[in-house]
């Protein structure tokens, strides 16, 4: 979508996708947790309105849960399920295994980017599980959903 260069060219942006300043990953990862607004999407979004997401270090998935002032969840229809099991089998085996592939580890999932294997794999990215039911107390979380296929598009069930 190239929100990354339309933002920073007016604002400070922390992305640990793109170098700044000579910063590490893990800095960028703590300058992005530690601003005001924080924008993410999602993995899996119930039409009931359960917010899935999977993470690999946790830094996603604790941005949308606490510290920030405001939240903007951009959400590409094609994340949408018609409810929580739905939602969950969408991230566990499309966001994953094509995250996996496209980050180049090798974990069970990235050969065919299927499914899951719930491996044990010590490059696994799937080890944090995090479900909004509801904005936490004192959070604002906007949900901006766009009518186009975005992100992981792969296969539904």
């Amino acid at each position: 979508m190239g929100l990354y260069d339309i933002l920073s060219a007016h604002n400070t942006v922390y992305s640990h996708h793109v170098p700044k300043d000579g910063m590490t990953t893990g800095e960028l990862r703590a300058a992005a947790s530690g601003a005001d607004i924080y924008l993410s999407s999602v993995n899996g979004l119930s039409e009931d309105g359960e917010i899935i997401n999977i993470d690999a270090q946790g830094n996603r998935v604790s941005s949308t849960l606490y510290g920030h002032r405001r939240v903007f969840l951009v959400i590409g229809e094609n994340k949408l399920a018609p409810d929580h099991d739905k939602a969950l089998w969408r991230a566990r085996n499309i966001a994953g295994p094509l995250n996996a592939r496209r980050l180049g580890r090798k974990t069970p999932c990235t050969a065919k980017a299927d499914r899951c294997y719930d491996c044990r794999s010590p490059e696994r990215i799937c080890r944090e599980l995090v479900v909004l039911w509801q904005c936490p107390i004192g959070m604002d979380i906007d949900i901006v959903l766009i009518h186009e296929k975005l992100g992981y598009r792969g296969h539904s069930k």
